[in-house]
């Protein structure tokens, strides 16, 4: 059977994002796609998103192991029964499709312990291997060595790379990586967007509380704090893209200019309301307003710790992916290594 394994050095290096873009555009060419997860966590939804984006039917084979606990798991877990479950899995989501795209785990190791990792996984289902490679700087090129030195050969793709790059890793994949047996099929720009979170992802990484709850879906590209005079922060909120502001709850002449010049969200630290005409003004703007109980710094870092490493979620991200994709990686060679 046709298939694509899509596995990653590590999290939150757009596989997902990929996997969705390629079955979108596969579809677009008139075949039949299937998606497949072998091995996920209890909580994880990527295996009903990939579905409904998919137009796939939703069913316990789509996701056949799903782990609660990793460590009880371990202690318990039979491999070859492991393996039997996901080949018999694999073999009912593939009928009357012409490939099926795979998804690893967390990164290209997770899984050994039970037998479900990435390369066991590729061996078991005779997958094509891409891998997707977060570039977060030149020691990347050593962690995908070693992931084909385990893996065997396979096609790649950087992701979030910074425009100055791009000539550097020609020259790279070229005498380094091609005569190791990896085909470097695309590399995917940095983008705000994509690394941008919606309002109530926020709300939910911070546990806030919404004072202002949003009027529809709204997407923040960037963080800014408020620190500086009212004066001063007139331009410098103006300049931002689709920005969320952080400052104290008490800094109401803050916050009234951070509505004025456009900002898309306020975030309020420690546990201080507004008073109430910055509510209304607020109201009256269409501009969320999340209260959290930490201080400022606590909430920069909390908040930047989780930029860039969101899911790509919502219809906005996915068709700028899907974009991305079209334009930066060589899909005909993709398709042409399942057999298409």
């Amino acid at each position: 059977m046709r298939n694509i394994l899509v596995s990653s050095l590590e999290e939150y290096s757009g596989k997902s994002g990929i996997i969705l873009a390629l079955g979108l555009i596969i579809k677009e060419k008139g075949y039949e796609v299937g998606y497949f997860k072998p091995f996920s966590t209890k909580d994880d939804a990527d295996a009903e998103i990939m579905a409904e984006v998919l137009g796939i039917e939703v069913s316990d084979d789509v996701c056949p192991i799903r782990v609660e606990s990793y460590v009880d798991f371990m202690l318990l877990a039979n491999r070859e029964e492991l393996r039997g479950k996901v080949r018999e899995a694999f073999g009912r989501v593939s009928e009357g499709k012409d490939v099926v795209l795979v998804e690893g785990s967390m990164g290209f190791s997770a899984g050994e312990a039970i037998g479900l990792s990435d390369a066991e996984i590729a061996n078991l289902l005779s997958s094509k291997i891409l891998m997707v490679a977060r570039y977060n700087g030149d020691f990347t090129i050593d962690r995908l060595l070693s992931a084909r030195r385990i893996m065997g050969e396979m096609m790649a793709i950087f992701n979030q790379i910074t425009g100055y790059k791009r000539a550097y890793l020609k020259a790279v994949a070229s005498t380094v990586l091609q005569p190791a047996g990896i085909d470097l099929v695309g590399m995917l720009p940095k983008d705000a967007l994509l690394a941008g979170m919606d309002v109530e992802e926020i709300r939910k990484v911070l546990n806030g509380e919404y004072i202002v709850e949003p009027m529809e879906s709204v997407l923040i590209e960037q963080y800014l704090i408020g620190a500086m005079s009212p004066q001063s922060a007139a331009s410098y909120f103006r300049a931002a893209r689709n920005a969320a502001v952080i400052t104290g709850g008490d800094r109401s002449d803050l916050h009234v200019v951070a509505i004025n010049s456009g900002v898309k969200c306020l975030i309020l630290t420690g546990n201080l309301e507004p008073p109430r005409p910055v509510v209304g003004l607020a109201e009256d703007r269409g501009v969320p307003i999340i209260l959290v109980k930490e201080d400022t710094l606590t909430t920069v870092e909390r908040l930047g710790r989780a930029f860039g490493k969101v899911r790509i979620r919502g219809r906005k991200k996915i068709e700028r992916f899907k974009e991305f994709v079209e334009s930066y990686v060589d899909v005909d060679t993709i398709l042409r290594s399942a057999g298409l």
